[in-house]
């Protein structure tokens, strides 16, 4: 029996993958702990009592204000500069923070092996430093293992092979030395430890494991990745459906069957109320029902509604996707796997970084529509949209 520790960072998204591996290695008989954001402990118990929290502050930041000014594209290009210089003020002392949760998750639960989320610093050092065996899992492709005819997640349009090759270069230097340099700095320094560019460089390129866990329907392992880089398939916990029951939603269902589903997850825009105005006009000329998942207000809906419209928050995809004739999403990994699952037409309005990508990749391999970025949203393109998903076959 082995000991696992999983160590993830950021919002409820980044858990998920993480959680879903930590069933399958408990159904294999080895035990688990989970180093993870403090707000997730009651998520992570339903699981192991081996939690190991990670300072509350990292996440509060992450669903703050200024971050979703920026995830949803919010005012001009320069103000959202303006606020990324802000913010690397504020979570440098909050990495630094993160990094000695994770190092005392390490020397509590003394694991045989680490998996651990990109964003997580000292699963590196502790790789690297004292030996210890790791893996990065990765529900997103396009992040640290080049692909020719894909740039970087976070740089957008496919351009030519030199320039979505120089991407990664590009990404791995901000990893190495704004990430793992820059906000380890300090640990590194107090408890003496060398560690340069050369060796980390070594480190991602020729010895760390990655686990890019995505639906081979969605994306095929390239032929020239090293083989330290595997794809598997996407991991989803087994939440039991049947266990949970919506009195609102069976209601509604009941005199509107099969409605289109639209929602942004923890997306937010700068036009929230005309985006659900906009959705009910189109869905009412189209003569469509419609459950708008409002989430974290990329979307607010009136207080009144029509009779052929739901508004909901928080209900597992598990249930709600297969009671729905087609999916308008942000393009979240989760979201975009989840109507994939069900066998739902989607299409995709995306924000922000992979959105982009998982925008690209269900028109490429035919599960769905390209949609159009929320910058460009207005009530004619999602009307022609949901069209054409209307019209959509797989």
């Amino acid at each position: 029996m082995a000991k696992i520790l999983l160590i993830s960072l950021g919002s409820r998204g980044d858990m998920e993958p993480f959680l879903a591996l930590g069933e399958e290695v408990l159904a294999e008989g080895h035990e688990i702990g989970c180093c993870m954001p403090a707000q997730f402990e009651p998520l992570v118990k339903e699981l192991t009592p081996n939690f190991f929290p990670q300072n509350h502050s990292f996440l509060e930041l992450v669903e703050g204000q200024e971050i979703s000014k920026i995830m949803g594209q919010v005012g001009s290009g320069f103000s959202r500069l303006l606020i990324l210089f802000k913010l690397w003020r504020k979570i440098k002392p909050i990495q630094e923070q993160l990094i000695e949760d994770q190092q005392k998750a390490v020397e509590i639960f003394k694991p045989d092996q680490i998996i651990f989320h990109i964003k997580c610093i000292y699963p590196v050092i502790w790789a690297i430093k004292f030996e210890g065996s790791v893996k990065l899992l990765s529900p997103i492709p396009a992040l640290l293992d080049p692909i020719i005819d894909i740039p970087h997640i976070g740089f957008g349009k496919s351009r030519w092979k030199a320039w979505n090759l120089f991407t990664y270069k590009l990404a791995e230097y901000a990893l190495i030395h704004q990430s793992i340099l820059g906000y380890g700095k300090a640990f590194l320094k107090k408890n003496k430890l060398q560690l340069n560019s050369t060796a980390l460089k070594k480190f991602y390129r020729n010895e760390l494991a990655v686990e890019y866990a995505v639906s081979p329907l969605l994306f095929s392992r390239p032929t020239y990745w090293p083989e330290r880089a595997k794809v598997t398939s996407f991991r989803m916990r087994k939440i039991k459906a049947k266990s949970i029951q919506n009195t609102d939603l069976e209601h509604f269902l009941k005199s509107n069957p099969n409605p289109l589903y639209i929602g942004f997850g923890s997306m937010i825009n700068a036009q929230p109320h005309q985006v659900a105005l906009d959705i009910l006009a189109v869905c009412e000329e189209l003569k469509l029902s419609v459950i708008i998942n409002e989430s974290w207000g990329g979307i607010q809906c009136p207080d009144r509604l029509p009779s052929w419209a739901l508004k909901i928050k928080d209900i597992p995809f598990d249930y709600l996707f297969p009671k729905v004739k087609m999916v308008i999403h942000h393009g979240g990994s989760g979201t975009t796997h989840s109507a994939l699952r069900f066998k739902k037409p989607q299409a995709i309005i995306p924000h922000i970084a992979d959105q982009f990508f998982w925008n690209k990749q269900i028109e490429k391999r035919g599960v769905g529509c390209a949609g159009f970025k929320i910058k460009k949203w207005n009530q004619e393109r999602l009307k022609n949209l949901i069209i054409k998903l209307q019209n959509f076959q797989f």
